[in-house]
């Protein structure tokens, strides 16, 4: 389908691997080959993961950086020579809705400001969180925490969490019980 529309190049990743263990040659071909089957080409990799633990320079940070080292030279090999990557700490890309509706009926990812303040401040509860935001942010999260239920929080700590970091990040994963405390402890890393 995608070709049907004009697409000739693809943006990926190896999603099954863990964050940190080496994208062998093989893995990497194989998504590669899998790709060209379709008449199509691995254009970018989006991304391969900086895993957390090289960002605050963790006890295991320089077997993970040539773990890291190997997987781009593989990437290489293949052929593939276009990789995105981040150092943002803890938190990568956030949305506070992974099923925003449109009028046409179809859906999107969204980012709205307020939530997202709303989820700093009442949910993560950072010190001096309120510090860091616009009045108008303010006075729109207070607003928003009228209404806040605790299944409308559950939801923006699904969100912003567990289902876009736990892909990203492989950090925090569905079946963790408590993820605030586990981002927490992970944001708590980067006091320094």
């Amino acid at each position: 389908m995608l070709r049907q529309i004009g697409v000739e190049g693809i943006v990926t990743s190896l999603h099954h691997i863990p964050n940190g263990e080496v994208w062998t040659l093989k893995e990497v071909t194989k998504m590669r080959d899998y790709i060209s089957s379709h008449g199509l080409r691995w254009s970018v990799v989006e991304s391969l993961p900086v895993s957390e633990t090289i960002k605050y320079a963790g006890p295991d940070r320089d077997t993970l950086i040539e773990n890291y080292k190997e997987s781009l030279a593989n990437l290489g090999k293949a052929g593939v020579k276009t990789v995105c990557y981040n150092f943002m700490p803890v938190l990568d890309w956030a949305r506070t809705d992974l099923e925003y509706p449109n009028p046409d009926g179809t859906s999107n990812l969204y980012f709205n400001r307020a939530e997202f303040a709303y989820f700093d401040i009442y949910i993560v509860k950072r010190p001096d969180a309120e510090a860091d935001w616009d009045a108008d942010t303010l006075k729109r999260v207070e607003e928003l925490k009228k209404n806040m239920d605790a299944e409308g929080e559950q939801r923006l700590v699904d969100n912003i969490i567990v289902k876009t970091q736990g892909f990203v990040n492989g950090n925090i994963s569905e079946n963790d019980l408590n993820p605030v405390q586990k981002f927490r402890e992970l944001l708590d890393l980067y006091k320094a």
